[in-house]
């Protein structure tokens, strides 16, 4: 078995609004029932997820906040990866009258058109971040934390190397995570730049692609598709 992990995105790729399929669930649990090992990627804070999805115990391993927090659901353990959030930055977001603003144990997020007032935020304080834009969010992150940091760390937790994992994702955060994995793929809703920097390409969005995804990685490994693709993104069907 050359793919021995599947790490999903969560919004725009198992989720459309925040709703995982019954469709999309089974075909998780029949991708585990393989021994391949599953995560899931998201942006989300741990209270932002537990508010839409309960199945965390799908997942060997949950990587929350883009990256910054680790979680094992089976322990129900919890770990920060980085510095924990800056709390000068949420006043300094919050003076500058940016809300909503969503507060994780690393993160701050709000809507893409307060991205000026963060980058000024983030730049007047001289704090050692970097935001992130991830469709219609600016996420403020430490320097060094991405998608990718993250899933580095709970393959290392698994016993397992990024040449071993299959990751697929939609939006402009996820790009990390599938450039260091063994074979990225992008669900067909996903941007194009996303779609651009893919192994592979869905021919169907959000969990209809996942579950696309994962019958090709149930039935071959993957072989076919990237036979397929000599090279060049190949459209999974």
């Amino acid at each position: 078995m050359r793919f021995r992990v599947l790490a999903c995105d969560f919004d725009g790729t198992i989720a459309t609004d925040g709703v995982v399929a019954p469709e999309t669930l089974a075909t998780l649990e029949r991708v585990r029932a393989t021994g391949r090992r599953l995560l899931l990627v998201t942006g989300r804070t741990g209270l932002q997820l537990e508010a839409v999805f309960a199945r965390w115990s799908l997942f060997h391993r949950v990587i929350l906040e883009n990256g910054a927090v680790l979680v094992d659901p089976a322990s129900g353990i919890e770990r920060l990866l980085c510095s924990p959030v800056s709390g000068r930055l949420v006043a300094e977001l919050r003076r500058r009258e940016v809300e909503p603003l969503a507060v994780g144990r690393a993160v701050c997020a709000a809507a893409v058109r307060h991205l000026d007032a963060i980058r000024g935020a983030v730049r007047d304080l001289d704090l050692p971040l970097h935001v992130v834009v991830n469709r219609g969010g600016a996420v403020v992150l430490p320097l060094g934390v991405s998608k990718a940091s993250g899933t580095r760390v709970a393959l290392q937790t698994l016993g397992e190397g990024v040449e071993a994992c299959v990751a697929i994702g939609d939006a402009e955060n996820d790009l990390p995570m599938l450039a260091i994995v063994g074979c990225g793929v992008a669900v067909a809703n996903a941007l194009d730049e996303v779609k651009a920097a893919a192994d592979l390409v869905t021919s169907k969005p959000n969990g209809s692609g996942t579950v696309e995804l994962a019958g090709n990685l149930v039935a071959d490994d993957l072989a076919g598709a990237l036979a397929g693709a000599r090279g060049r993104r190949a459209v999974l069907r």
